[in-house]
């Protein structure tokens, strides 16, 4: 497998039932578009003074929670806590070069724990790989569908969960857009994500499969590992989870209308992953080398180095499920947001709500002048710079700032529940860290997915 220098974009189509190679095309994704404390499937609304204690809700009282963790998401500009198709399609950019595809994904961001328990953020790149089946047996996906893959509480690996890789189902129940879990409406095929057909009754239409593979730049942290936490394992995602079984992502359909539906139908000439037979038969367009960010919504600090996980999320080791622990406080938020192409905004909002503790007091600074955020100090280490951030290791104090407005960050850092190196087990780990040269990759593939492929 070659290492992939930029976000990128797989998408395959079987041309026919007897092609035994499936076609499919393969697109750079710029950037990111954000990445903070934002879900508009599990978590849709505004932040209130508290978060609710479980993250997959039973009843509808879910419309006022805040994401508990930092996540990266990729696509359509119009990402909000409130995201409608419609909204999508209206965005005045997506992060994706199809710009017919303003859809949101969105998935866990990775963290370096050091020894003092503090955080340092990683930079990364993600492909999202979605398989189209036979021409004229599958559907697009329609208008204000939205689902999740993947429980972040798992910490233990479960081999009929085929969710905890990040595949996501492709069997749909045809009536339902969401559901209370964000899973029930959907399925996975007969043989598993990547096999079979969606022959169970109570799901019988075929959808586009997707599925997320994300490389992180770990290689820079090599010198340090000494100084981490877990010196064998010392990455950890946002909602406090070194195991990876806990791997999730999310999805919101924003393709504009009808042009899915013809990629699924006739996008299928050739088996090398060029998009331009698809531009050529007019299907979609390409627009690549722009970017596409927007603003900062919640005025939090979630990049460089932290004294904790953005949120309540320790970490909690491979074993019992995890716990989500309601968190003690909600930030500020921040309007309008606005969407920007270049590498920094012409403008932005202002604090239109201030943070407030779980009592509804309020903890933002009457200024939104920078703040300095005092955590332990480490032995002596230099400032290391990864990809296009730079990233400030722990020192006595250090100075974080966020697009907008500061946000005060206490020096607490959450306990471990351990130190020490996490057991190996001889089960295969479909959500875990494998290191290749020069990249960490958190694999969301099958094994046995298209053998061959040539990423």
């Amino acid at each position: 497998m070659r290492l992939l220098h930029t976000f990128t974009l797989i998408i395959l189509a079987a041309a026919t039932a007897l092609q035994p190679v499936d076609a499919y095309w393969l697109v750079g994704v710029e950037n990111f578009i954000t990445t903070e404390r934002l879900d508009p499937v599990v978590s849709p609304g505004r932040i209130s003074s508290h978060v609710h204690s479980s993250i997959f809700p039973d009843t509808l009282e879910f419309s006022t929670r805040l994401k508990l963790f930092s996540v990266l998401v990729l696509g359509g500009s119009n990402f909000r806590f409130n995201t409608t198709t419609a909204q999508l399609r209206e965005s005045d950019c997506t992060s994706i070069p199809i710009p017919e595809d303003k859809s949101n994904y969105w998935f866990p961001h990775l963290y370096f724990q050091w020894a003092n328990g503090s955080f340092t953020s990683l930079d990364g790149g993600a492909v999202i790989l979605s398989i189209l089946s036979t021409p004229g047996l599958t559907t697009a996906f329609p208008d204000d569908f939205r689902m999740l893959s993947g429980d972040p509480t798992l910490r233990t690996y479960d081999s009929a969960s085929y969710a905890q890789q990040a595949n996501f189902p492709s069997c749909w129940d045809g009536r339902n857009l969401d559901s209370l879990n964000h899973k029930s409406h959907v399925a996975f095929r007969s043989g598993g994500p990547d096999q079979g057909s969606c022959t169970d009754p109570n799901f019988p239409v075929t959808l586009p499969r997707i599925f997320m593979e994300v490389y992180w730049g770990s290689n820079q942290f090599d010198q340090f590992r000494s100084q981490a936490m877990n010196t064998t394992q010392p990455f950890v995602f946002s909602y406090g989870d070194r195991t990876g079984y806990g791997y999730h992502a999310d999805f919101i359909n924003g393709w504009d209308s009808g042009i899915l539906q013809k990629a699924v139908d006739g996008c299928t000439c050739n088996d090398f992953g060029d998009p331009t037979c698809c531009v050529d038969k007019g299907i979609f367009h390409m627009n690549q080398g722009q970017s596409c960010r927007i603003t900062k919504s919640v005025d939090e600090i979630t990049l460089g180095t932290l004294p904790k996980l953005p949120g309540n999320n320790p970490v909690q080791e491979e074993g019992a499920r995890a716990i989500i622990f309601p968190d003690d406080s909600t930030p500020g938020l921040i309007s309008p947001v606005y969407a920007y192409t270049g590498d920094l905004p012409t403008q932005t909002g202002t604090l239109s709500t201030p943070a407030s503790t779980i009592g509804g007091t309020s903890t933002s600074s009457t200024s939104p002048a920078s703040t300095t955020s005092i955590i332990p100090n480490p032995s002596s280490i230099p400032t290391i710079t990864l990809m296009s951030t730079t990233l400030v290791s722990p020192t006595s104090s250090i100075t974080s700032t966020s697009a907008t407005s500061s946000s005060t960050i206490k020096s607490t850092a959450h306990p471990t529940t351990s130190t020490t190196a996490r057991a190996t087990t001889s089960a295969p780990r479909a959500g875990t860290t494998i290191t290749i040269p020069g990249l960490t990759t958190i694999t969301i593939l099958l094994p046995t997915l298209l053998p061959g492929l040539p990423l």
